[in-house]
């Protein structure tokens, strides 16, 4: 995989200034029992090969250059999780993780993941050991995702994708915590590239994760079963460092 970009670092700098900014609080962050609703906002970026999304007009307009790399950089981030934390321990989560590039420029693409999974939070476990957390100022999040992927502009990639993120948070008050949190997600797209949504057509992969130009060329989706038996979709890691902000909801108080 390729080395960060100045902007992914940029991203990295930011966290660890709101890092520094929330080490000053001082009130009870313990993962409370009960509904929590999170939204982050930061900085994506693709590593890894194939990923080609936008096309080629010296090649015919609607192609892509054949072995050019990877990868949308430099996207606008966010995630939106709703979960349930049982007993403060861990819970049940859903969640979308959405990027966006070139926003605003007439060649906007986007990539997105969602799902479920479950949410973990270590420090609570402490306290099985008899540490008496309550009054503990950071609390820890570890979340794991399975569920839908897709990535695209003028060609769209879907599949599924694990999702994997950890999160450091301070609660501000009863009902809201800040902190930051990296995303890490890894697609396995399917060997289809979408050339139409509209026309729900698109062209079969290679086994490089390269659009096949010819035999059969642009096919029906639904024929992408039998049409394209070989190849494999393009290979990725999407990284996202996050400004997060939750919001608690007690339901039994």
């Amino acid at each position: 995989m390729r080395s960060l970009p100045s902007r992914t670092l940029a991203g990295w700098r930011l966290m660890a200034l709101c890092a520094l900014l929330v080490l000053t609080a001082s009130t009870d962050a313990r993962a409370a029992s009960g509904l929590y609703l999170s939204w982050g906002l930061g900085y994506g970026d693709f590593s890894g090969t194939e990923l080609v999304t936008q096309e080629n007009p010296a090649l015919r307009g609607d192609i892509p250059a054949q072995g050019e790399a990877c990868c949308p950089t430099g996207t606008l981030a966010t995630s939106l999780r709703l979960g349930f934390s049982i007993k403060g321990f861990a819970g049940p989560e859903i969640a979308v993780v959405g990027s966006g590039w070139n926003l605003g420029s007439g060649d906007e693409g986007g990539a997105g993941f969602v799902g479920g999974g479950v949410r973990i939070f270590p420090i609570k476990f402490l306290e099985l050991g008899g540490l008496e957390t309550k009054d503990f100022p950071i609390d820890v999040g570890l979340g794991v995702m399975f569920g839908y992927a897709v990535a695209g502009s003028d060609f769209a990639y879907t599949g599924t994708a694990w999702d994997f993120d950890i999160a450091v948070e301070y609660k501000l008050a009863s009902f809201l915590s800040a902190g930051v949190k990296l995303d890490m997600a890894l697609p396995t797209y399917d060997n289809f590239a979408m050339t139409s949504w509209s026309g729900n057509r698109g062209r079969c992969l290679d086994t490089d994760a390269n659009q096949v130009l010819i035999n059969p060329g642009v096919i029906d989706r639904n024929n992408a079963g039998d049409q394209c038996p070989a190849g494999r979709g393009p290979e990725t890691v999407f990284i996202s460092p996050q400004i997060v902000f939750t919001f608690h909801f007690d339901l039994f108080e």
